[in-house]
């Protein structure tokens, strides 16, 4: 498992010389400035790449095969008929984790709090209301006679018609029962008996089978999709409506603590980095990013938060204890090196010069031109 995104890297426009040129007089040698710029991939299907040869001898490459995206970076020198790029490995003799700063609370963390208030508000219905079961999909088919070659044999409209009314009350009728076994059982109050949430989940079985049946029939006898409505059920069984953080003000937020964990270098975030946490007061949690590189601590922190512990489970033995200044609310942003963590997908690439362009013999018939 890698950091989502941790390959969704641009090739930069700039040219100018990057710190790595200067440290090393090497880098430069062999370069032929004529074949410096900026190129694009052609002639491969679904495959988007993009390379950069600076004029100081350093490269950057990327390539999108489908869902699959790979970057790199390191040298290129000119050799006789061909391009040769030498890609960098890993440099891992720093941190992987370090923080950052710490933000307000944002209209991202907002969002995720609302979203996981609502899972919050979903599952206490579903546990007092028996009644919202998962849809099942039924494997009773509608039998339909074919018609051989050459033969008069086929079930009549009428039959087909009848079959369809039939289903269609039987629905209406599979609807009424659920919706009186469900004020029947609920006005008991909560938490249900086991035999009534069996005859709750029976009842709702039963209507999903004959509402499949009734559009099923339907559509054998040409019919449009019947109207069945869902069933009405007591108020503690209504979810809640979902609410965006685009239709508050900021004013109306909540807000909280939350942890935040991005490549400030690619701008890519990190996705199952675990973070414990400890307070001033002693106490201790561990969340765990999730969708950008973000995750809520779960309760509000009743002392200021002063350091974290960060692991990720793609870079075993590469845990960090970071220091934090004393934060009780906001977003907690740390820094991971996505770099340490992605191996180049080649350590030496060699195109071949064709004019202008460049071909690359790992790419069959593609050819780089700018």
């Amino acid at each position: 498992m890698v950091p989502a995104g941790a390959q969704d890297r641009n090739v930069p426009e700039a040219e100018a010389p990057t710190s790595r040129a200067d440290e090393s007089g090497r880098i430069g040698a062999g370069v032929d400035t004529d074949f410096a710029g900026h190129y694009y991939l052609s002639g491969v299907m679904e495959t988007g790449s993009e390379m950069l040869l600076r004029r100081d001898g350093t490269f950057e490459w990327y390539i999108s095969v489908g869902a699959l995206d790979q970057f790199a970076h390191g040298t290129w020198r000119r050799d006789g008929a061909e391009i040769v790029l030498s890609a960098d490995r890993p440099v891992r003799d720093r941190p992987l984790f370090a923080y950052l700063d710490t933000q307000p609370w944002s209209a991202l963390a907002e969002q995720e709090r609302l979203a996981r208030d609502r899972a919050t508000a979903e599952d206490a219905v579903e546990a007092r209301c028996p009644f919202l079961v998962d849809s099942v999909a039924t494997t009773e088919p509608v039998v339909e006679t074919v018609e051989a070659p050459g033969s008069q044999v086929q079930v009549p409209q009428s039959e087909r018609d009848a079959a369809a009314d039939a289903a269609l009350t039987a629905a209406e009728e599979a609807r009424a029962r659920m919706e009186e076994a469900a004020s029947r059982i609920l006005s008991a109050g909560t938490p249900v008996a086991d035999d009534a949430a069996q005859e709750a989940r029976q009842v709702t079985l039963a209507w999903q089978e004959a509402r499949d049946r009734a559009e099923r029939t339907a559509s054998a006898a040409g019919r449009s999709r019947p109207d069945l409505p869902d069933p009405v059920l007591p108020d503690m069984c209504r979810m809640p409506e979902p609410v965006a953080v685009d239709e508050q003000s900021p004013d109306q937020w909540q807000g909280g603590l939350a942890v935040l964990v991005i490549d400030p270098k690619s701008g890519n975030d990190a996705r199952g980095v675990r973070v414990a946490l400890r307070f001033a007061d002693g106490r201790e949690s561990e969340v765990t990013t999730a969708g950008e590189g973000l995750t809520l601590v779960p309760e509000g922190p009743s002392a200021d938060l002063v350091s974290a512990t960060l692991s990720a489970p793609y870079v075993p033995g590469r845990d960090i204890d970071v220091p934090v200044p004393p934060v009780r609310s906001g977003v907690v942003r740390f820094s991971i090196d996505i770099e340490q963590i992605m191996d180049p997908p080649f350590e030496r690439m060699t195109l071949r010069i064709d004019g202008d362009a460049l071909l690359p013999d790992e790419l069959g018939r593609g050819r780089y031109t700018r």
